[in-house]
């Protein structure tokens, strides 16, 4: 058994059970795309063909769940980007 003296997996559990529906501070289509994202992650789908298969840890999804709440707030204060659509991420 893993100690997990941060709280790593509590702190991800009761953050997912929060935003069930939606990501507060972020449209509707940034939160369904972040939620989605991160729902993959957890489950291990869609990862780099260069990485390790399966879930990533409870620190990662924090780590990733942080920095792309942040980026769709810093986009949409910046830039005025309210939808992050596939053609602006390419």
């Amino acid at each position: 058994m893993k100690i997990d003296p941060y709280k790593n997996k509590e702190r991800w559990l009761k953050w997912k059970e929060k935003v069930k529906s939606r990501i507060e501070g972020l449209s509707k289509t940034n939160s369904d795309l972040i939620l989605q994202y991160l729902n993959d992650m957890e489950k291990g789908i869609n990862i780099a063909s260069g990485n390790v298969k399966g879930s990533r840890s409870y620190g990662r999804l924090n780590s990733l769940k942080d920095r792309l709440i942040f980026f769709a707030k810093k986009f949409e204060e910046t830039y005025n980007i309210k939808d992050i659509t596939q053609s602006d991420i390419l």
